[in-house]
């Protein structure tokens, strides 16, 4: 496989302590369901409002869904080696000859990088008022966002390092529109950014502790709850939908 003659690599993308596995997938599983129910508040939004803006919302946290969901499969390929030896696990390894869970694991990792940065990425655009009509800068951050998943493989810390550079910006771009409007619904979005803003900061040096890893899964989950909470209290009022 292409990842065992990469120079920097990791045999594996698991930070993991061992007391906590499958503790770490659990959180996931929660902020999946979390995602879930963000995809269905910004569709009920755009239902509500008839703004494109929580289109993008619901593509972005369908994004952040996706990568979650694979990077719990890429973790129990090394958790659970009996999930390869499974009948589904052997279909796959015929399937893909010489492909071991290591391997399950670091192609996994490959395809959460990229969604994580593309539901991020989509965020960053929401906030910047951007839409798909600029196709030259969208196509742009489509091919950023390629380049930084490939050079992650190699350099892991880059990954949570651009994903700290946008939500960094995202939180800032919130926060001087929650000083404008000064609503309840805008402190809670910026309170989670900020959250997540902090969590991706603890992601960067999960290679030198792995208990900094467990105060990093938290820390997310929080910050995806948070971000809940805004979305909850615009379906609440239930005004009128827009004819």
């Amino acid at each position: 496989m292409v990842f065992n003659s990469m120079p920097y690599g990791l045999p594996s993308y698991v930070f993991s302590p061992t007391w906590f596995y499958g503790f770490d997938s659990i959180i996931e599983l929660i902020a999946i369901i979390v995602c879930m129910l963000l995809v269905y508040y910004s569709y009920k939004c755009f239902k509500i409002t008839k703004e494109n803006k929580y289109v993008y919302f619901s593509t972005a946290f369908l994004s952040l869904t996706f990568a979650f969901i694979v990077k719990i499969i890429g973790t129990l390929a090394i958790y659970k080696p009996a999930i390869t030896r499974s009948a589904l696990g052997s279909s796959i390894h015929q399937t893909f000859t010489g492909l071991t869970p290591y391997d399950i694991n670091a192609l996994a990792f490959m395809v959460y990088i990229f969604f994580m940065l593309l539901g991020f990425m989509i965020l960053f655009l929401i906030i910047s008022r951007l839409t798909w009509k600029n196709q030259r800068v969208v196509a742009l951050l489509v091919y950023f966002v390629f380049l930084t998943t490939w050079i992650s493989i190699i350099h892991y810390q880059l990954f949570y390092l651009t994903s700290f550079v946008l939500l960094m910006l995202i939180t800032y771009s919130h926060y001087m529109n929650y000083r404008q409007i000064k609503s309840e619904k805008a402190k809670f979005v910026v309170i989670a950014f900020a959250i997540l803003l902090v969590s991706q900061a603890f992601f960067v040096f999960v290679i030198y502790s792995r208990i900094i890893y467990v105060l990093a899964e938290i820390i997310q989950l929080l910050g995806f709850v948070y971000l809940l909470i805004p979305f909850m209290m615009i379906f609440k009022k239930k005004p009128k939908i827009v004819k």
